[in-house]
């Protein structure tokens, strides 16, 4: 870390640190001026928090999370990348959340307000990756923070010689007052699976409600085709807003009763690529952003 902090760091903007909040874990720490900041996990390549000015915490990290790299962690911003859910050829929600990522570039370029701080991580395939998923890629995924906005981009390109597919998500938890109050709005009209009777074999439904409502039942959905905004009312008169590009699909989730110790505390609202598999061929890329924004209802 010291190493990584003398290539790296950027006095009062980007440092990096065992983490005092999170088990020692190796992270990069963004501090905007206005006072905003973000803390990433090398780890995972895992978003564990993101602050406003105030110092209120938006993320929600799950009090069963461990901090040791025996298991992703559970919370923040997890990767789901190259298989979204369970998978034939690899653990759950594939291995980009639980290998470490290197640390690609820093940066804290001047806007017309104030710097903003940037890191740019970077996973490629290892022994470890090609006993899943035999493929030559690259990995690039850039956190910055814009003012109070949380920007967040993952670029995928193919340096192989063989074509492939892959499914992605940004797995973000969100803390919310009380599930029973939190709302997502900007999904109405859409089809969805609904996994929650069966994640095998989801019903395919279109949603009808203004808002997604949570506490009466576990709630795990994939919207297909989202609109490029979505929001997340989390009951305290402020709203989460998402706004994607590349991402072409909305996960909603929120496990009930199945973690009664926290389901009351977070909701899931994940930017996706799940309906069809991303396929890139030999030279290609793929590059999906969302931004993250807390708004006054």
């Amino acid at each position: 870390m010291a190493d990584l902090q003398a290539k790296h760091g950027i006095a009062g903007s980007v440092a990096f640190g065992p983490s005092a909040r999170f088990g020692g874990l190796p992270t990069v720490t963004l501090t905007h001026a206005c006072g905003s900041s973000a803390e990433v996990a090398l780890f995972g390549g895992c978003v564990l928090s993101w602050r406003q000015a105030s110092g209120d915490e938006v993320l929600y990290v799950r009090p069963d999370a461990v901090f040791d790299k025996s298991k992703p962690v559970s919370g923040g911003i997890p990767h789901c990348f190259p298989s979204f859910g369970p998978s034939d050829r690899m653990q759950q929600h594939g291995f980009a959340r639980n290998v470490d990522w290197a640390v690609a570039s820093t940066s804290a370029d001047p806007n017309p307000d104030d710097r903003d701080p940037e890191v740019e991580l970077l996973l490629e395939p290892s022994d470890y990756t090609k006993a899943m998923w035999p493929f030559d890629f690259k990995a690039a995924y850039t956190v910055t923070l814009h003012g109070e906005t949380l920007r967040t981009q993952l670029r995928v390109a193919n340096t192989g010689s063989e074509t492939f597919d892959f499914t992605a998500a940004l797995h973000t938890y969100i803390e919310v007052l009380s599930a029973s109050k939190a709302q997502v709005r900007g999904l109405k009209g859409l089809t969805y699976l609904d996994k929650s009777a069966d994640p095998k074999n989801p019903a395919r439904k279109t949603e009808e409600r203004e808002a997604v409502t949570f506490g009466a039942a576990l709630v795990d959905s994939v919207y297909l085709a989202s609109p490029p905004h979505v929001e997340l009312d989390v009951g305290t008169g402020a709203a989460v807003g998402i706004d994607a590009s590349g991402w072409t699909d909305t996960v909603v989730w929120n496990p009930h009763t199945t973690m009664p110790a926290c389901c009351d505390k977070f909701v899931c609202v994940e930017n996706a690529a799940v309906g069809e598999a991303v396929v890139l061929a030999p030279g290609a890329s793929w590059a999906a952003t969302a931004d993250f924004s807390v708004v006054d209802l």
